[in-house]
C-alpha cells in the first residue's frame, strides 16, 4: 500500500530485505530513496520483463553487474568508452543496456535511431552522484540531464537523497518515492580524528592486518591513487613481499595505472572490483557507491584527509554508501572513520557558508573575464587552464563557469551536518560522540583510541623510537603473543627481549626503562661472564681516561656490592685489569690524586 507523506510517497517494504519481494518494477518518472544500499534495486532493473537502460556512474560498476547477469544468465549490452561498437548497440535483441553516465548519450542516440526508444525505461542509479559529481565531471551530468526524459519513463534511484534546495534545477519536478522498511538496524562509526601524517595511521592499520594482529580483512575506502602508493610504500619500509596480501581497487585508465608502476613496482596491479579479496584491500571513489563486494570477514575503514579537495565529498556525503558495500559481512553495520578536519567541519552556519561559496562564485567570473579577453601567451594560457577550481571549466580553450558546483558544495555541507554528528562548539570543532539519524537510519558515534606514532608503530614506519615505548609495547605484545611485534622489536634491539626474560617487567619498570641500567643490571644477573669482565664494564674506564684515586675507590666498592662480592674496595684493585700511570690534577685550586688509563685487559662493550 502507497500513502503520500509530505512530498514523499511511502512503498511499504515492512518486514522485507529486498525491493524484488515486493515490486515487480519501480515506480515510473520518480525519484526513489530506496534507503538502504543492497536492497536490490538494480536487481529488479535487470532481472524483470521491461526494457531497461542502466545509467551508472562509473564504468567498474558495470563490470561489476556484468559479472552478476553473467551468473545470472541475463543478456546484457554494456556501452562506456572502450566497450561496445555502435553496431553491437544498433543489433541488440536483449532488454537490458548498462552505461556509464557519459555513454547515456551514445546510448539514447543510437535506440532513437533504431526507432524504439520509446519502448525503455531508463534508471539512473546513485542518482546522488548527479549533484556530488557537478563540481568535477559536468560532460557526464550533462549527457544525463539532457537525455533522461527522451525515454517512455525514467526513474532516478539513491540511497542517499538530496534536499531539494540543493538539487539540480531540472530535477526538482519530480515525484518522489520512499521506501518505508520498518525498524533499520543502526550504523557504529568509530571515529577518531587526527591533525596530520593520515597516511602513516592507514599503513599501520594495513601491517596489522597482514600480519593478522587485527582479525579479518580490512576494506579502505580512500579517495587517492596517490595517497594509496605512499601508504603502501611506507608498509614496505617494514615487511617485504606484501604484494600478495594488497589489492587497489581504483579507476582503469592510464594515469592509475602510470602512477601504480611508478610510485610502486611491477608486482602491484590495479583491480576490478570483482577480483579476489585480500588481507588488505583498498577502494577509491569508483567501487564506493553500485558495486557488491563480499567478504564475510570484512571490516571497513574510511580514510579521509580534509585538506585534500579530493576528499571532501567521501566525508560530507559517502558514508551511507559504504556502510554496506561489503554484502556479507559479518561488520557490515561497522565503519571506522580515520580523519583531518576539512572546510565543512567549522562553526559556520549555512547561511555562512553558501556567502562563502558564492564569494568563489564571483571569484570564478573574474577569472573568465580577465581570462577570456585578454591575449596571454601560451605557457600562461596552459596554465591557467589546468586550474583546480570546482567552479571553473574549460570549453574549447576557453575558461567557461560550472554554476553547478554551487549545488555540490551546500549539498555537501547539508549532508555531513545531517550525517554526522558535528559539535557546534568552538572549542571542539569537529566529530564528537552521540548520536544522529539521516533517512530514516541512526548513526551511532564512538570514539576510539589515537594511534600513536610511537614505539612499535614508529618501527613499523621504518623510523627510530625512543626504547621506552618500544620497552612498553614488547611487554604488551608479550601478554598477548602478538608475534609480528616481537620479531620487529627484536629485530630492532634485542635486549628488550632478554630484558623481558631475565629481568621481567616489575624490575625493568624500577629502572625506569632506561637501557644503561638495563644493560647493566642485564650484566649483573649473567651467568657466561666472569666477575673481572662484569667489573671493567661496569666501570667503563676507556684508554686515556682519568680518575681518581677515591672516586675508583668509592665505584669499585659499589659495584663490589652489585656483585655481591665481600671485598674493600682500593684504588689499587684497578691493576688487576688496566694498566695505570699516576698523573695528579688541580681541581678547584686543589691538586688531586689520581690514575690515567693506559690500556685495558678486558673488551668493553
Amino acid at each position: 500500500m502507497n500513502k503520500r507523506i509530505e512530498e514523499e510517497i511511502e512503498i511499504d517494504g515492512r518486514g522485507y530485505k529486498y525491493i524484488g519481494e515486493f515490486l515487480d518494477d519501480l515506480p515510473e518518472n520518480a525519484m526513489l530513496n530506496k534507503v538502504t544500499t543492497g536492497s536490490g534495486m538494480t536487481t529488479v532493473v535487470l532481472k524483470n520483463d521491461v526494457k531497461y537502460v542502466l545509467a551508472v556512474p562509473f564504468k567498474s560498476l558495470i563490470i561489476n553487474k556484468e559479472s552478476w547477469c553473467k551468473d545470472k544468465g541475463i543478456d546484457v549490452c554494456s556501452v562506456y568508452y572502450g566497450g561496445c561498437e555502435e553496431d553491437e548497440l544498433l543489433n541488440f535483441k536483449g532488454n537490458k543496456i548498462i552505461t556509464t553516465y557519459d555513454s547515456l548519450a551514445v546510448v539514447t542516440e543510437a535506440l532513437a535511431k533504431r526507432g524504439d526508444i520509446s519502448k525503455w525505461k531508463v534508471c539512473i542509479d546513485e542518482a546522488h552522484k548527479l549533484v556530488d559529481s557537478a563540481a568535477f565531471r559536468p560532460n557526464a551530468i550533462r549527457s544525463v540531464l539532457d537525455n533522461y526524459n527522451k525515454y517512455k519513463s525514467y526513474v532516478f534511484g539513491t540511497a542517499t537523497p538530496v534536499n531539494d534546495k540543493y538539487q539540480l534545477p531540472v530535477l526538482k519536478g519530480i515525484k518522489k518515492y520512499r521506501i518505508e522498511w520498518g525498524e533499520l538496524e543502526a550504523v557504529t562509526v568509530n571515529f577518531c580524528h587526527y591533525d596530520n601524517n593520515i597516511n602513516d595511521v592507514a599503513a599501520i592499520i594495513g601491517l596489522d592486518f597482514i600480519n593478522e594482529t587485527r582479525d579479518g580483512n580490512a576494506h579502505i575506502f580512500i579517495n587517492s591513487v596517490n595517497s594509496i602508493c605512499s601508504i603502501i610504500n611506507k608498509m614496505k619500509k617494514v615487511q617485504k613481499n606484501i604484494s600478495d596480501n594488497v589489492r587497489i581497487v581504483c579507476a582503469d585508465n592510464n594515469r592509475n595505472y602510470n602512477l601504480i608502476k611508478s610510485k610502486l613496482s611491477n608486482e602491484f596491479q590495479l583491480s576490478v572490483v570483482d577480483s579476489e579479496v585480500k588481507k588488505l584491500n583498498f577502494y577509491t571513489s569508483t567501487a564506493f557507491e553500485g558495486c557488491d563486494i563480499f567478504d564475510e570477514e570484512g571490516k571497513n575503514f574510511i580514510i579521509t584527509d580534509g585538506k585534500r579537495d579530493y576528499t571532501k565529498i567521501d566525508i560530507a556525503t559517502l558514508l551511507p554508501q559504504i556502510i554496506g558495500r561489503v554484502r556479507n559481512s559479518r561488520y557490515s553495520k561497522v565503519v571506522d572513520l580515520i580523519y583531518t578536519r576539512n572546510s565543512y567541519f567549522s562553526n559556520t552556519t549555512e547561511e555562512e557558508f553558501e556567502a562563502e561559496v558564492l564569494r568563489n562564485i564571483e571569484e570564478a567570473r573574474s577569472d573568465i573575464e580577465e581570462f577570456n579577453n585578454f591575449r596571454i601567451n601560451s605557457i600562461h594560457r596552459k596554465n591557467a587552464l589546468e586550474h583546480n577550481s570546482a567552479f571553473l571549466l574549460v570549453d574549447n580553450d576557453k575558461l567557461v563557469l560550472n554554476d553547478s558546483a554551487w549545488y555540490n558544495e551546500m549539498h555537501n555541507f547539508s549532508t555531513l551536518r545531517k550525517t554526522y554528528f558535528v559539535s557546534k562548539n568552538d572549542k571542539n570543532n569537529g566529530i564528537v560522540e552521540g548520536k544522529s539519524c539521516f533517512n530514516n537510519i541512526d548513526y551511532n558515534y564512538k570514539g576510539i583510541e589515537k594511534i600513536e606514532l610511537k614505539g612499535i608503530n614508529k618501527l613499523k614506519l621504518g623510523n627510530e623510537s625512543q626504547f621506552r615505548d618500544l620497552c612498553l609495547d614488547y611487554i604488551e605484545a608479550e601478554k598477548n603473543q602478538n608475534v609480528f611485534y616481537l620479531h620487529i622489536i627484536r629485530e630492532k634491539d634485542s635486549i628488550i627481549s632478554e630484558a623481558f626474560r631475565v629481568l621481567g617487567e616489575d624490575k625493568m619498570r624500577a629502572l625506569k626503562f632506561r637501557k644503561k641500567l638495563i644493560k647493566e643490571a642485564l650484566l649483573i644477573d649473567s651467568t657466561l661472564q666472569t666477575n673481572d669482565f662484569k667489573i671493567v664494564n661496569l666501570l667503563r674506564l676507556k684508554v686515556g681516561a682519568w680518575i681518581s684515586k677515591a672516586e675508583a675507590k668509592e665505584k669499585l666498592q659499589k659495584i663490589y656490592g652489585r656483585l655481591r662480592l665481600t671485598i674493600t674496595a682500593k684504588s689499587s684493585d684497578l691493576e688487576k685489569w688496566f694498566t695505570l700511570k699516576n698523573q695528579n690534577r688541580r681541581i678547584d685550586g686543589k691538586l688531586i690524586n689520581g690514575l690515567a688509563v693506559v690500556t685495558c685487559n678486558f673488551k668493553i662493550n
